[in-house]
């Protein structure tokens, strides 16, 4: 590459800026390392600007603000029982430590000045530690991408990392990026692969998961950038199999995933033509021979249903915990409250009031006769008609193995000297059950591998003069 001639030098380039990458950019740059974020978009963000913005800690300061007593040993207690249930191991030494490490970043976080409510409570934990940011999770982004730009980091959009670049011995000594103007190649002290998932990568995803119904991806952009570059100079990967089971999300923000609960009150799944989708129930709202459909999905919530619902009114606090004290449904987990009850709904651009049913076919397109039909010719209004909503591939749960210190590991167990990963391109351990533990993964080993990649950096310049 030296023979070639670079196009400009950092101490750290940082390749993806969502959550993660941002997160690393902003640690290298405090720990004094000149520092570039490439970002294959036009703008910073990624899925962390998608996602619920939760993150499940224990033993915070806002459990402890909030009267919550819990611990580290508690916390692990549960993720053991519901490992158990679930028939998956674990490592304990990794899940203790990731929970110390999260728990630490929600600190830092705060620090920062992002705010979080709560804590929630969730069915798989017996503490509640759910984290919820304010007001939504792309304040997140905003906080990070500030702080960033005060430390004079580099973010350069529309510059999406293509190759790693090695030196004679095997060492990372740069990447190129394909830019509008061409191949742009970058010499670095060090590199954190923070690019994402790879959901969007057909190709890889009917590889690795042949049996799986295909669906739309979240974003055409998780395309597995950075698993990619690694596998290419011998990184090991692994779970890469693990693609996450497409589910229903609204197609506009916030991205809520309908809960169960809906179904199971009353609800309706609707197609566009008004016609009615068969469900079934899960985890997750399955639909039984509408996998390879992917047409646009309405909920209608008629009177008697949205009764049934939980309100801010069943709440008790300190958390949003109405649902969990009263069975009642909630429409799904969402950025901003954790819950999303009915009344919330009505601020997002995918809640519509309709006074009859004539009305709410109108809205999705539909003739009446045959909304009336799915509807069983008795919802009684106001109907609230939610959506468009798709069936989506949100994650793939595979990722590039890591240790706790975020170096790349290689295929022959040693480390791939000047490469660490962040957020999914970290992958250390494979359960812990719940929400919220992507995003305070993607901050915490975001913080652990641009803090690290600077000071190999530093150690390797002071190295070679």
């Amino acid at each position: 590459m030296s023979n070639l001639g670079w196009d400009e030098k950092a101490d750290v380039v940082v390749v993806g800026c969502g959550g993660a990458g941002l997160r690393a950019g902003l640690a290298a740059a405090t720990a004094g390392a000149k520092t570039m974020v490439l970002e294959k978009t036009f703008e910073p963000g990624g899925k962390t600007a998608m996602s619920i913005g939760i993150m499940t800690a224990s033993g915070t300061s806002v459990q402890r603000a909030a009267g919550v007593k819990d611990s580290h040993a508690r916390h692990l207690a549960d993720v053991q029982l519901m490992a158990r249930e679930a028939g998956a191991k674990i490592d304990v030494a990794s899940t203790k430590f990731m929970m110390r490490v999260c728990s630490a970043e929600l600190e830092n976080l705060i620090a920062l000045g992002v705010e979080f409510s709560g804590p929630h409570p969730e069915g798989p934990h017996g503490i509640p530690r759910m984290h919820v940011i304010q007001p939504d999770c792309r304040h997140l982004v905003k906080v990070l991408e500030d702080a960033c730009i005060k430390k004079r980091v580099r973010i350069q959009c529309n510059a999406p990392g293509a190759e790693l670049i090695l030196d004679h011995r095997g060492r990372i000594a740069g990447v190129r990026a394909d830019t509008d103007s061409g191949a742009h190649f970058i010499e670095a002290g060090a590199v954190v692969l923070a690019a994402g998932d790879y959901s969007a990568n057909t190709d890889m995803v009917k590889r690795l998961a042949p049996k799986l119904k295909l669906a739309q991806p979240l974003r055409d952009y998780a395309t597995g950038d950075g698993h990619r570059m690694a596998m290419r100079i011998g990184a090991r990967v692994q779970n890469m199999a693990r693609v996450n089971l497409p589910q229903l999300r609204f197609v506009d923000f916030p991205f809520v995933e309908p809960s169960p609960g809906l179904i199971k009150a009353g609800a309706r799944l609707v197609t566009g033509k008004g016609e009615r989708i068969k469900t079934k129930l899960g985890e997750s709202i399955l639909m039984p021979g509408f996998e390879d459909r992917w047409e646009e999905i309405f909920i209608v919530i008629d009177a008697a249903t949205a009764a049934k619902l939980a309100t801010a009114g069943d709440d008790v606090g300190p958390g949003r915990d109405g649902w969990a004290r009263t069975g009642k449904p909630f429409i799904g987990t969402a950025t901003g409250v954790g819950y999303a009850y009915l009344d919330d709904c009505r601020a997002w651009d995918w809640h519509f009031e309709a006074k009859t049913i004539a009305a709410a076919a109108r809205h999705i397109g539909a003739r009446p006769a045959s909304l009336a039909q799915a509807l069983a010719n008795n919802a009684k209004g106001p109907l609230h008609v939610l959506g468009p909503a798709r069936r989506v591939i949100t994650n793939s749960g595979g990722g590039v193995a890591t240790n706790q210190k975020t170096n790349v590991i290689a295929e022959d167990g040693g480390i791939i000297k000047g490469l660490f990963g962040a957020g999914v391109n970290a992958r250390l351990i494979s359960f812990m059950g719940g929400h919220g533990y992507a995003l305070a993964w993607a901050m915490a080993s975001g913080r652990i591998a641009g803090g690290n990649a600077a000071r190999h950096a530093k150690a390797r310049a002071r190295k070679h003069g």
